[in-house]
């Protein structure tokens, strides 16, 4: 793949319009529409509309997802095979890239795509859904090139009419709207789960679509719950991949929803139900391990599970065996789990600081979070520069009370949606594990505490400005972020009509004949209407 990402930099040069003198006439936009509705390209299924720009993000999306790719690419055991998250993740850097109207990156990123598909192998799983994947990223890269007013017909002479796939195409299709939408959470993951839905009614026994269905199904539940159970139908789906005894990366998903139930159940004291998924995940994840052979993801992915799991479900010989493997490997990923397994199993913290320093330097969120405690660990808590502004703030807010609504303030001046702020509030918990256990909701009761004591005790005193802090506050607490519509008057318009003219996922479809699902699968738009 770094073979054709060169060629294409060098490529850049070719094109003699910069991206900013690009005019799009009424003859474009036409034929552009006519792309939007006649095929399956990424620039079909309105994104954009439905998900809004996504504030919450940490990092900008297109670094993100190049992140991304670049570490599957690293993480892969064939360079020359298909990878599913590969080809989303160039999709959505494509599609990015457009939005930001860098139309000849976007142009390179796509036909990157493109190239790799003609020569890359496909394995079974994903063979008989290869002109699938082939006919997207072909439809976009006509949408690209007829922007930059490239031959767009010669691009879509031989790409697939959106009413000429077959049911295996359609499903693959589908699975690959929920892949893109993940993307873009959280508004994403509600649509996203739509798809897998559909995905899983068209073929209900392909495994990787309940991979898939599984993910966003597990985000859309722990959006706002944390620590809720799986559902019925989740422990039912990781049966049917369990009974694929062959494929180690169906059954290390299973085993991390079961890891899940049993962490849950602990959480909640059902240590009897606890033990039995824990015992389930250890047992699958057992067998992963032997047919993993030397797949660098899988292989992290296990020991990860061996080291959030008890320690009487994993022997230390297996762990050290996962652990020599992958000591060998070069992977910021790789480092950290690694970094994270000296930390908490191996309690070398000097170790763990070098792991998860390779990981934070790769732009690793978690590694970042993770060194901090090392950090901590690693010298006299009063000489971390962390602890000492946190101790600072603490002298400030202990001489003068007040001061606490200054830094509220600045959290809820901070340019991320409420429902976000209140979640955050919601799950706020000690960064090392204390003897007191905070449960969901319990810094958010102590903070409305100290804040209704400090209003009582200081009424007079307060300027206008701390009041209305302490009102935005009150206005946020009682927020219902439980309506995944964020923005009641919009969103919930959007979604409706993307149910009618995309594809129609309701309960009732779902349940028709597959004829039915069929004619349901993708509803042609008119642009008139919108």
């Amino acid at each position: 793949m770094a073979g054709f990402d060169d060629h294409l930099t060098d490529a850049m040069g070719a094109f003699s319009v910069s991206d900013d003198e690009i005019v799009l006439d009424d003859n474009i936009r036409t034929q552009l529409t006519k792309i939007e509705n006649n095929y399956e390209s990424i620039f079909s299924w309105d994104i954009q509309r439905f998900t809004g720009v996504n504030k919450n993000l940490l990092l900008n999306l297109i670094d993100k997802v190049r992140e991304q790719k670049q570490m599957t690419i690293d993480m892969a055991t064939k360079a020359d095979e298909f990878n599913q998250v590969r080809y989303y993740l160039q999709l959505v850097a494509s599609y990015e890239l457009y939005n930001r109207k860098r139309y000849k990156e976007s142009y390179l990123e796509i036909e990157s795509v493109v190239k790799f598909l003609e020569t890359c192998k496909f394995d079974e799983s994903n063979k008989q859904y290869a002109d699938a994947y082939h006919h997207i990223a072909r439809a976009s890269n006509a949408y690209i090139a007829l922007t930059l007013k490239i031959d767009s017909e010669k691009l879509l002479k031989d790409v697939k009419h959106v009413n000429n796939f077959n049911q295996a195409e359609k499903s693959a299709i589908c699975a690959i709207k929920a892949k893109i939408f993940m993307e873009y959470p959280a508004k994403g993951n509600a649509i996203a789960l739509n798809f897998a839905d559909q995905a899983r009614a068209l073929h209900s026994t392909e495994p990787e679509w309940i991979i898939v269905w599984l993910k966003a199904k597990g985000r859309v539940r722990r959006s706002y719950e944390p620590y809720k159970m799986p559902d019925d139908d989740e422990i039912k789906a990781a049966e049917i991949l369990c009974s694929i005894k062959t494929n180690h990366r169906h059954l290390i998903k299973a085993s991390q929803l079961y890891k899940e139930a049993g962490y849950i159940n602990r959480l909640k004291n059902n240590h009897k139900e606890s033990t039995k998924f824990f015992k389930l995940s250890s047992d699958i994840a057992k067998i992963s391990i032997e047919l993993a052979n030397d797949d660098v993801n899988e292989l992290n992915s296990l020991l990860l599970t061996c080291i959030e799991s008890p320690d009487e479900f994993f022997s230390a010989s297996m762990i050290e065996n996962l652990v020599t493997r992958l000591s060998k490997v070069k992977n910021s990923c790789v480092d950290q789990v690694l970094g994270f397994y000296y930390l908490k199993y191996e309690k070398d913290y000097v170790k763990a600081k070098m792991y998860l320093s390779r990981g934070m330097a790769a732009g690793q969120f978690s590694s970042s979070l993770q060194l901090i405690k090392v950090e901590c660990l690693l010298q006299p808590i009063e000489q971390f520069p962390f602890v000492k502004t946190l101790n600072m703030m603490y002298t400030i807010i202990e001489n003068n009370p007040k001061q606490i609504l200054w830094y509220l303030k600045l959290y809820l001046d901070e340019d991320i949606e409420d429902t976000f702020k209140k979640r955050n509030l919601i799950f706020t918990r000690p960064l090392f594990n204390t003897d007191k256990y905070f449960r969901p909701n319990q810094f958010l009761i102590d903070l409305s505490a100290s804040l209704r004591k400090l209003m009582n005790n200081n009424d007079n005193d307060l300027s206008k400005e701390e009041k209305n802090t302490y009102d935005q506050f009150n206005k946020l607490i009682k927020l219902n972020i439980g309506d995944n519509n964020f923005n009641k008057t919009t969103v919930h318009k959007n979604n409706d009509s993307w149910r009618k003219k995309r594809v129609d996922l309701t309960e009732n479809k779902c349940n028709e004949s597959h004829q039915q699902k069929n004619e349901s699968w993708r509803r042609k738009r008119d642009p008139r209407q919108e």
